[in-house]
């Protein structure tokens, strides 16, 4: 947090990543565990387009989509994976990949560099749980994580909310993927956070 914050400061900066490869299917270069931080000069498409659709949402509805997603998730329980004061953690409703997470934050914040001391606690305290829970349920499965932020200038906007992604590699992207850049799921969100809670038949 405290490099992200410094590497925001340069007004050469656009966006600040924050990610863990973690496994060679995930694209790791070194066995020892480590987290990764980059900068980019420019915006890449693909957050512009995040960004975008989370605008049209706002335009429409007066909400950010991020704290609808948070409560409808919360109000439904099924994909909940865990909570504590600060976090929410759940399997997406139309999760890419089996057994994908997001742990989000309760108080919207479009920037990670506005996160508190004692979320800070509570988001390692999830963090520990989800990916102990990812490590003994799935025999220590290659992932990525990515922290999804806001990218320069966006920090303050209403429509923009925060979070961490964590994206086991249990699946391989074939043709029809590649092909036409829809995801298939052969998991069930529901089955897939019911197993993460420990509820295995």
């Amino acid at each position: 947090h405290r490099r992200y914050v410094d590497l925001m400061m340069d007004a050469a900066t656009m966006m600040v990543l924050i990610f863990r490869n973690h496994g060679s299917r995930a694209g790791t270069s070194l066995i020892h565990p480590h987290s990764q931080i980059i900068t980019t000069g420019m915006v890449p498409h693909y957050i512009r387009w995040q960004e975008e659709s989370a605008q049209h949402y706002f335009d429409e509805w007066g909400r950010c989509v991020y704290c609808d997603i948070l409560e409808y998730e919360s109000r439904e329980e099924v994909r909940l994976v865990y909570e504590n004061e600060s976090f929410v953690a759940f399997v997406p409703f139309a999760a890419d990949v089996p057994f994908e997470v997001w742990i989000m934050p309760r108080v919207h914040k479009a920037d990670f560099g506005d996160i508190t001391d004692e979320e800070k606690k509570d988001l390692a305290v999830g963090m520990r749980e989800v990916l102990g829970r990812l490590h003994h349920g799935l025999d220590d499965p290659d992932y990525n994580y990515i922290i999804m932020t806001s990218a320069r200038y966006r920090s303050g906007e209403p429509q923009l909310h925060w979070y961490l992604q964590i994206r086991p590699r249990l699946t391989t992207t074939a043709g029809f993927e590649i092909g036409s850049g829809i995801s298939i799921n052969p998991s069930i969100p529901e089955h897939d956070a019911a197993f993460l809670r420990g509820e295995r038949e």
